[in-house]
């Protein structure tokens, strides 16, 4: 990493998240995210420890993806308001969390140190693409990449529970939630706490690194086969 800068104190903990927007996602399981992304940025506005380091950003995708809410200080941000959109193609997700971690951290000042960058995945449903989303994984989470993220994984609903497991560097879930609006609630919840339980380790200069708890009530842990 390089040194810091006057424009960052501290080096900036970059996190995507990557949204599904499929038509499955209609009706509460979006509702429900519109919901916890304000809480979100509340939360990080009373967690000074937070909001010292963690730079949010939003992707969703579809049959494409869009980056909603670029890499930013999320309490300073104006939140984007997700539509359901059409098919679901995680490649195209993968994609754009890859672009959108390397513009915004290139947006900020040269010399801007930063953690590795966290990937936090959502799904409800499996991917139904015509190009396999392996090749875009491995450039997003490519350790030999200065960008190269660690991808934490969250399925629920009709997702495929081994894909979910592959969709990820080491953390992959599966909601025990039925209620689909109680899932997305949970899982948004975990991320939240997630971002926030890391920013503390990194300003204490732990060296524990990333830390996703998650409720053995809510949530199966999927086993992941690393390559």
């Amino acid at each position: 990493m390089s040194a810091f800068t006057e424009g960052e104190k501290f080096a900036i903990f970059p996190v995507i998240l990557v949204v599904d927007v499929s038509l499955s996602m209609s009706g509460q399981p979006l509702a429900e995210i519109n919901k916890a992304l304000p809480a979100m940025q509340q939360a990080i506005i009373d967690d000074p420890t937070t909001g010292e380091v963690a730079r949010v950003a939003v992707v969703t995708f579809s049959d494409s993806a869009t980056c909603v809410l670029p890499l930013c200080d999320i309490a300073q941000a104006q939140l984007p308001f997700l539509t359901v959109q059409g098919g679901t193609n995680f490649t195209e997700g993968l994609r754009m969390a890859r672009e959108t971690i390397i513009s915004g951290i290139q947006a900020y000042p040269r010399g801007t140190s930063y953690h590795q960058p966290v990937v936090f995945f959502i799904s409800d449903g499996e991917h139904n693409a015509y190009q396999h989303w392996g090749d875009e994984f491995a450039r997003l989470t490519d350790k030999q990449d200065k960008y190269g993220a660690q991808v934490v994984s969250f399925g629920f609903g009709d997702a495929n529970r081994d894909v979910i497991a592959q969709v990820s560097t080491g953390n992959a879930f599966f909601s025990r939630d039925v209620d689909p609006a109680v899932a997305v609630r949970e899982i948004l919840h975990t991320i939240l706490r997630s971002i926030r339980m890391t920013s503390g380790t990194i300003q204490s200069g732990a060296s524990a690194g990333l830390v996703v708890p998650t409720d053995a009530d809510h949530f199966t842990r999927l086993p992941v086969r690393q390559s």
